[in-house]
């Protein structure tokens, strides 16, 4: 009906091939403890033909797993409901008990709620030699049907701000083909203690809290009719801190060594050379890591404009020494070229022009210390200019990232 990222989940639960339920008296279909069906009794009608109220009690246990890559979530959870029955008899009530069990096959006889479950993926009831479930009569008139369940169901998340992101979403439970005017769901209870040290739950990726839904979400709307819906909202916010000291702690680390080398003489090329090229390829392998543990996004996550921007100030380090090492050979040339001329005689209309030995050793001395000078001077500039650029990069990026709405919001 609404689509197939929609699966209902009928809790019709068949345990045993025969009913421990008393059929002796004529008079009635099946009782249980003293409650009983009468013969007119039919199972394919609601209990009340005005307008049935379904009362959820969702006791979340575990967050077994987030997946971001399924973008799905699993939870262990006791699924419960429960629903006003005044049709049954109860001449023969033995006990006037609040909270009285019955057989669980008991649930077979009567009517029971088509629940519709919203973007699920599985539910998976748990058991161990039965099935572990539980049937109650509640003051008389209300049954109460819990089972041990492991649900798995769908949540459309967005990772762009990965590792800085956080999450909301919803689990949706509703009628399968009743709209409002025929019946309603509300939430009794729900519970969720993530501070239960005693409770060994998995170490996940985020921090979850869990809370009622929004009235917004209270209806949902399909064609001509509105749909009762309760539930709860999940708001994940991702662990930070983790990738803090294993991406941008070192990444951010290589990009200061990378300073380092405006440090080392010019003319040191395998130092230099080595030490730049080294970082680029470690940033490199970094950033591969970080493109495997990244979710599936529409465009680059908060993370890989990061390791991006690293790269690109040890390359753009790695490229001011190439123009500092395109300097030296142009100075190179210049020095040779004097040589070369200092090895010739020039002529000037009929003058011969030869510089004497001392002079022509200070000139090339001269040279060299200008052209010392000069590469120095352009390292200095390097030297300030690289980190002042990184800083500048930071003061955007942090509040661009960290200001940026949530999914969700």
């Amino acid at each position: 009906m609404f689509g197939l990222d929609f699966i209902s989940v009928l809790i019709l639960f068949f345990v045993t091939p025969s009913l421990s339920v008393d059929k002796t008296d004529e008079r009635f279909q099946a009782c249980a403890s003293g409650f009983c069906l009468p013969k007119n009794y039919s199972k394919l009608e609601l209990p009340d033909a005005s307008k049935t109220n379904i009362k959820m009690d969702l006791e979340v246990l575990d967050i077994l797993k987030v997946d971001d890559k399924k973008f799905s979530i699993s939870i262990n959870m006791y699924f419960g409901m429960r629903w006003i029955e005044n049709r049954f008899n109860v001449e023969q009530r033995t006990t006037e008990a609040s909270w009285l069990p019955l057989d669980i096959n008991f649930v077979r006889e009567t009517w029971v709620p088509h629940v519709f479950i919203y973007r699920l993926v599985s539910f998976n009831p748990l058991d161990c030699l039965k099935r572990l479930a539980g049937l109650w009569i509640v003051d008389g008139k209300e049954l109460f049907y819990n089972q041990l369940s492991h649900v798995t169901f769908m949540c459309p998340m967005r990772f762009n701000k990965f590792p800085l992101d956080s999450h909301i979403c919803s689990f949706w439970v509703g009628s399968v083909n009743y709209d409002d005017t025929r019946m309603t769901f509300d939430l009794s209870r729900l519970t969720y203690n993530k501070d239960d040290r005693n409770n060994q739950s998995p170490v996940l990726d985020y921090e979850i809290e869990i809370s009622e839904l929004p009235e917004s979400e209270r209806t949902f709307k399909y064609q001509d009719g509105n749909y009762s819906i309760t539930g709860f909202q999940l708001t994940l916010k991702r662990h930070f801190p983790k990738y803090l000291y294993i991406y941008y702690l070192p990444s951010g680390l290589f990009v200061i060594v990378s300073w380092v080398s405006f440090l080392i003489p010019p003319e040191v090329v395998p130092g230099r050379m080595s030490l730049l090229v080294t970082l680029f390829l470690v940033l490199i392998n970094i950033f591969n890591n970080t493109t495997n543990v990244s979710p599936n996004t529409e465009g680059m996550t908060a993370i890989s404009s990061w390791m991006l921007a690293c790269i690109f100030f040890v390359f753009g380090a790695l490229m001011s020494y190439a123009f500092i090492l395109y300097l030296l050979i142009k100075q190179k040339e210049i020095k040779m070229e004097m040589k070369w001329e200092g090895l010739n005689i020039i002529y000037n209309k009929g003058c011969k022009i030869h510089y004497p030995p001392d002079v022509k050793k200070r000139l090339e001395e001269l040279d060299e210390i200008n052209g010392w000078r000069k590469m120095v001077s352009i390292d200095s500039v390097f030297l300030y200019l690289f980190p002042l650029l990184f800083f500048i990069f930071n003061l955007f990026y942090w509040p661009f990232w960290t200001l940026m709405p949530d999914d969700g919001e």
